[in-house]
């Protein structure tokens, strides 16, 4: 199967999709307040999209014969793909953005707002939720478009002969 994959449009399709997640993780970062968690979730949807234009586009460039199954194990890998992109380039961020949060003494950004249920760390819950929202989110975001898509583009197909 993973002969299949053309790892270049996988690997760009994937950095799109972890770049626009990261400008939401970036601003959600800027504010470090919980009541802007909701532009964490603008960033999924963003990778939402981007995932379903990326199954679109696939299918086209295989000129419409590549299997059901193929097209799903390809769209759940650049998924796999763009997560670990986003999770990577959040942790970038944090340490670029929040000197603390490796190093010894306070952090700088501490999430304020934050109700006391949240999972508390060295910046107040900032991280967390990042990291819940970098791999929880994209993932079944991801997950569901990767399974969803490639059976409404391959709507006309009646049986899977690859």
């Amino acid at each position: 199967m993973f002969k299949t994959i053309n790892w270049k449009f996988t690997v760009t399709a994937a950095a799109i999709a972890s770049l626009l997640f990261s400008i939401c993780a970036f601003i959600f970062i800027k504010l470090a307040d919980y009541t802007a968690s909701w532009i964490l979730y603008v960033g999924s949807l963003l990778f939402f999209f981007t995932m379903a234009i990326t199954i679109v586009k696939a299918s086209k460039i295989r000129g419409g014969d590549e299997s059901t199954g193929g097209l799903v194990f390809a769209s759940l890998v650049t998924t796999f793909v763009g997560v670990l992109l986003s999770v990577l380039i959040c942790f970038i961020l944090l340490m670029i953005m929040d000197s603390g949060f490796i190093l010894s003494g306070p952090a700088s950004k501490v999430l304020k707002d934050a109700p006391s249920a949240t999972i508390h760390s060295k910046t107040g819950g900032l991280a967390p939720e990042l990291f819940a929202a970098a791999t929880l989110l994209c993932f079944f975001s991801g997950a569901i478009v990767s399974v969803v898509v490639p059976f409404y583009v391959k709507r006309t197909q009646t049986e899977d002969d690859n």
